[in-house]
């Protein structure tokens, strides 16, 4: 993603205080603080919290209606490592196809990313050029996905390039599909953060599971074997991303199952998207 999006609470206005409703004024303030301090405990109570509600992710229609995401692929080059730009191109048109046939069974319209980039360096992104160290990062409001090809120098493995274009293309489809929306009590944190990261990381293998099987079981394992860096760009990383290990079990029911349904981490328990 792009980065967090700002969010305002609307003050309560102050009302007049009458001698002779001074009381009821002062019941009030009592009231509204206890709101203020268990705002958290409160928000779940009442069905306001992240993931909750008619209008929120938890509950979008997606999950009942799309079925089954991916696909095979039947455009990628036999030898992956031997022209991965063309292999990523290939992968990016099957995910539009993907993508196209799973929201057209829920009855939603798909729009392929205004652009998709393959850059040697962030300047050459359409955004997240001051942000931290990243592999690939959609741009919300320009509706890109980039991709980056080349780490100090080097050219990257072709596979976890795919899963990272996987990705980007999930926070594509949250992006259009209003899933990643931020609307009334909604609030964009480090947890709801983590729960729109990992719910893309598992969309990226439902998408991949019939491409490469073997490829994906062998990134999944990597996540999370993932060490818990104490660095503060990784623990950083990790409060907005969740923890390798987070990942590469959302990966896995992505994988084995293949649905949205499966990928709904709006539902899940706070454990399960640390």
């Amino acid at each position: 993603m792009s980065g967090p999006r700002d969010w305002s609470p609307r003050r309560p206005r102050r009302p007049g205080v009458l001698r002779r409703t001074l009381p009821v004024a002062l019941a009030f303030a009592v009231v509204l603080a206890g709101l203020v301090h268990f705002r958290d405990d409160l928000r779940e109570l009442v069905g306001t919290a992240p993931g909750s509600g008619r209008s929120a992710p938890a509950v979008h229609r997606l999950y009942e209606m799309s079925g089954p995401v991916g696909g095979r692929c039947a455009d990628l080059p036999g030898d992956l490592d031997a022209d991965g730009e063309a292999a990523l191109r290939a992968l990016a048109g099957c995910l539009d196809r993907m993508w196209e046939a799973a929201l057209g069974r829920a009855g939603l319209d798909y729009e392929p990313p205004s652009e998709m980039r393959l850059v040697g360096t962030p300047e050459e992104a359409a955004c997240g050029i001051d942000d931290f160290d990243w592999s690939g990062i959609y741009c919300s409001g320009e509706r890109v996905v980039n991709v980056l090809v080349e780490r100090g120098g080097e050219e990257r493995e072709t596979f976890p390039m795919m899963f990272t274009l996987a990705h980007e293309y999930a926070h594509h489809v949250q992006q259009i599909t209003g899933i990643a929306d931020q609307s009334g009590p909604q609030v964009f944190d480090e947890a709801w953060s983590r729960r729109l990261e990992l719910q893309a990381d598992c969309l990226a293998a439902a998408t991949l599971r019939d491409v490469h099987p073997y490829l994906l079981n062998d990134l999944r394992r990597s996540a999370a074997a993932q060490s818990d860096a104490v660095e503060e760009q990784a623990a950083a990383y990790r409060d907005s991303h969740g923890s390798g290990a987070s990942s590469a079990r959302w990966m896995l029911r992505g994988q084995k199952e293949g649905t949205m349904a499966s990928c709904n981490t709006w539902k899940a328990p706070a454990e399960e998207v640390s």
